[in-house]
């Protein structure tokens, strides 16, 4: 049943569409395989969520990588394009444009991939058991590059999927990236989502201890993070800092494309879970004019078009800001209304609110609406554009056999 859009909202809110999601799982329009069913739901997007902008997630296919499965598998993002014959590129930013929507390419930083695990360790430990348990994919960056990969204390076990920004050379190779991606194309700004699907830090503290960031750390308080004991909280914001770095060297390259800037990032002051409690420096951002908008209320533990969970065996400990069980963390619109108004109010940034990860509530998105400072809510497409394969809850497209 379609739910009437925010009231108060308009054209404001943005509608974020996962494509490898709508092409292995959705049904009819919903399956947006065509240029011709992408047409007819800008126009039911516009309509019925009020949007005003489409953040657009694009296919691996477009990222240098490896696809990996178990014998008798493939991976469904792997075989999701397969049989399209439109560069999506081309046809999506003019085809949102004409239907009243700001077109935006979505792209992540700490969502690298992975090798796939053996036999005996999927058994206990994988992404999910519905399309990520038999099946992995990996980026070239860091198959290229895995010493960037965030590693633990004592230089041994690292996060697959998740660079280390500590080095200025892996921070290049993403601006080079996106710059490369969005350059050519008319979507009007880069949607930078720091959301990871990689396995959660346990404890919180435990990656970051690149050789980079240690010598940044002993340089300013002459403390060896690896060897010595130190203060944890400069620690996470030397981490955080790095964040802006990238920021920094992102926004004048995309400047100069013509392009805007958008971040997505969790609620409060750390990164959170799956990434661990390096401090996250929007505050920074706001005050600098640094990022035209951010989307925070971010989750990275929850698929956003089937809601199940990612690695539901392994949810990470001691995170001082933790969406997942509130440790914490104020009620969202408390927390808008003392927190993030403030900050945001007389700056040039738009904050918005994510919502893709929850039911649809009506007199909750009036209240939100309300709330002094936002300015639109995000929804999710494929929820909504696929009610029917919500409701059977039958995936089987994820678990595709050779």
């Amino acid at each position: 049943m379609n739910l009437p859009s925010p009231q108060g909202f308009g054209a404001a809110s943005i509608v974020s569409v996962s494509w490898s999601d709508h092409l292995s799982f959705g049904e009819g329009d919903g399956r947006l395989d065509t240029p011709e069913k992408l047409q007819r739901r800008l126009q039911v997007w516009r309509q019925e969520l009020g949007a005003g902008a489409l953040h657009w997630r694009m296919l691996r296919s477009r990222i240098p990588g490896t696809y990996s499965a178990a014998p008798g598998y493939r991976h469904p993002s792997h075989t999701a394009s397969g049989g399209l014959t439109w560069d999506d590129f081309a046809i999506v930013p003019a085809m949102a444009r004409d239907a009243g929507l700001s077109p935006w390419l979505y792209v992540t930083v700490f969502d690298e991939g992975w090798p796939l695990a053996p036999e005996h360790v999927r058994r206990v430990s994988y992404h999910n058991e519905m399309h990520g348990q038999h099946v992995a994919w990996q980026s070239n960056l860091t198959r290229d590059h895995p010493e960037w990969l965030v590693t633990d204390r004592d230089g041994c076990e690292h996060q697959q999927g998740v660079v280390s920004l500590a080095y200025p050379e892996a921070r290049r190779a993403f601006v080079e990236r996106w710059i490369d991606l969005i350059g050519p194309t008319q979507f009007e700004g880069l949607f930078l989502c720091l959301r990871s699907q990689s396995r959660p830090a346990d404890p919180a503290d435990q990656f970051g201890f690149n050789e980079p960031a240690r010598r940044d750390f002993h340089e300013r308080y002459s403390v060896d993070v690896a060897r010595e004991p130190f203060e944890i909280r400069p620690w996470r914001d030397l981490l955080g800092s790095y964040l802006t770095a990238l920021v920094n060297e992102l926004r004048p390259e995309l400047t100069r494309a013509g392009k805007r800037l958008a971040i997505g990032c969790v609620r409060g002051d750390v990164l959170g879970p799956p990434l661990g409690n390096a401090t996250l420096p929007w505050r920074e951002w706001v005050r600098l004019n640094l990022v035209d908008r951010m989307v925070i209320d971010q989750n990275s533990s929850q698929c956003p078009s089937m809601w199940h969970q990612l690695w539901p065996m392994h949810r990470g400990t001691g995170y001082v800001q933790n969406y997942l069980d509130g440790t914490g963390m104020p009620p969202l619109i408390e927390h808008l209304e003392t927190t993030y108004a403030p900050a945001v109010t007389g700056s040039r940034v738009e904050l918005f609110v994510a919502r893709q990860w929850h039911e649809r509530s009506p007199d909750f998105e009036a209240c939100l609406s309300a709330t002094p400072g936002v300015t639109g809510l995000v929804f999710g497409s494929f929820r909504h554009d696929n009610p029917e394969a919500v409701r059977r809850n039958d995936w089987r497209a994820g678990r595709i056999r050779t």
